[in-house]
């Protein structure tokens, strides 16, 4: 059944995946039917060339809410449901003063698309409203309005409007609303089923991790808050076991600093950390500190990643980058590394009041530690005293070294580390690996020296002021102490001591 071949026609197209416009835009212009649009959509249909009058033209109300509100819009919903061939309709209908439209053609944002490792505020905004709205809209008066909402039916469509002379049939009509009805009810069914999902998981807690810290062994995650590293993931391959160790324990690291700072981890140490003006030199920094340990690492920021970091990042291999906030480039760059795992932190609060571990016959507790480090816990105890620049880098060093494995040695010039000694059985194997990559990187440059424990003897210092030493900091409490102070005063040495050490094995 052909119809209605007295009355200028319309369509309606309002449409995310924007390709393959071109045929059906073609075949309404062949058959004289208006283009009424949306946003977006108009400027793709205008740029192929195609007339197009924007929906908000007509219905005189701009879209809001950074277009959550198109086409929800009572006029169109008019237009499209009032019945053709009842009179009362139809006088109702001429009030309005508004298009026919007889065409629509929707697509859905995807929500099935998006990963359900998004964070929820980005999955719950591809939930579409007014695509499912038109069209069922539309296909509810399939007896005068042709509505499409796959683009698998687009060549459908111009088929049929070829084969009808610019018309539709009742059957394929009926036809097309019916898949539409049974595309709505999947893309509401997917819907329930996320937020049913989701609830499960929060009720649950338990998630399941491929492995442990190697194949065969088991593993799993107990999510303890609703905002956790599996809901603060944006994208990427699953989380592994080592990958949240080197993720948690890397947040923990930048908890210490306020400033725009890059932390990059390692097998759950850092490798290279540094303070800047801005987190791109931040970063820049932390990765010359040791690049080939940021080979494979977690990197972390805590400042937003902008397009230009993002392009910078992707030229090095990750496993993770962590930030608390990512613009819509820079989140669209990192994607393009499709097994690079994001995460966004903003979310994520350090809550740890014991930390607990498994061990013979039984479980290990103590309280977490919240340490903080500042100039008011630190006192001189030799007679050169350093300047405020110095005294900063020693602190620096210290928050850093608080972070990594003991027995820790950090070296550090200008917020930015130039060594890292690792969790040796002896603090001169830890000084030494120090001072080699410092070598490696940095021969020419003065550092700081950060030890997590005090220093027994002199050999270390001496190793130290060997080089380009500006100044030591360490805990007290050995009894070799004095020893310590009088060989810093012998080398004209400023040494540093502060009250607690910060062990971590």
């Amino acid at each position: 059944m052909v119809i209605r071949k007295d009355m200028k026609r319309n369509a309606l197209i309002s449409v995310y995946d924007k390709s393959s416009l071109r045929k059906i835009c073609q075949v309404f212009n062949k058959f004289n039917i208006g283009i009424i649009s949306t946003g977006a959509t108009a400027k793709k249909i205008n740029s192929l060339g195609c007339k197009c009058t924007e929906i908000s033209n007509l219905t005189k109300f701009k879209e809001i809410l950074d277009g959550r509100v198109k086409t929800l819009n009572p006029k169109i919903h008019a237009s499209v449901l009032y019945k053709r061939n009842n009179p009362k309709h139809e006088k109702t209908f001429k009030k309005l003063r508004f298009p026919i439209i007889d065409f629509v053609i929707v697509n859905f944002y995807p929500f099935t698309k998006i990963s359900d490792k998004e964070n929820s505020e980005n999955k719950i905004e591809m939930i579409d409203i007014g695509g499912p709205s038109m069209i069922r809209s539309a296909s509810k008066n399939f007896e005068s309005v042709t509505t499409i909402c796959d683009k698998k039916f687009y060549d459908h469509l111009v088929n049929e409007l070829i084969k009808n002379k610019g018309f539709t049939t009742l059957a394929f009509r009926k036809k097309m609303a019916e898949n539409n009805f049974k595309l709505t009810s999947d893309y509401d069914l997917s819907i329930f089923k996320w937020f049913n999902g989701n609830k499960k998981r929060v009720k649950n807690n338990k998630i399941k991790i491929k492995y442990g810290e190697n194949p065969n062994q088991k593993a799993y995650y107990l999510a303890k808050t609703k905002s956790n590293l599996f809901t603060s993931q944006l994208g990427g391959k699953d989380l592994g076991y080592n990958n949240i160790l080197d993720i948690s324990e890397g947040l923990s690291c930048l908890n210490e600093f306020n400033e725009p700072t890059c932390v990059i981890i390692k097998h759950n140490n850092p490798c290279g950390v540094a303070s800047a003006e801005n987190i791109k030199n931040a970063y820049l920094k932390a990765l010359g500190s040791d690049p080939l340990s940021a080979f494979g690492g977690v990197v972390l920021f805590n400042r937003k990643i902008d397009s230009e970091l993002a392009k910078i990042l992707i030229n090095n291999f990750y496993e993770v980058v962590v930030a608390s906030k990512f613009n819509k480039e820079s989140l669209k760059t990192l994607k393009s590394k499709k097994r690079l795992i994001i995460i966004d932190s903003s979310e994520l609060k350090e809550k740890n009041n014991k930390i607990h571990k498994s061990v013979n016959s039984g479980v290990l507790y103590q309280e977490f530690n919240s340490y903080k480090i500042s100039k008011s816990k630190i006192k001189l105890v030799s007679k050169k005293k350093s300047p405020n620049k110095i005294l900063d880098d020693l602190i620096f060093a210290y928050k850093v070294a608080k972070h990594v494995k003991s027995n820790a040695i950090v070296l550090a010039n200008n917020k930015q580390t130039l060594g890292i000694g690792a969790g040796q059985m002896s603090r001169a194997d830890s000084t030494k690996i120090a001072i080699m990559k410092y070598r490696k990187f940095f021969k020419h440059k003065y550092f700081v020296c950060a030890s997590d424990a005090f220093f027994p003897f002199t050999d270390n210092i001496q190793r130290l002021l060997k080089l380009k030493c500006a100044g030591i900091i360490q805990p007290s409490g050995s009894i070799n102490d004095k020893k310590v102070i009088d060989y810093a005063n012998k080398k004209n040495a400023s040494l540093y001591f502060i009250k607690h050490r910060v062990f971590k094995h």
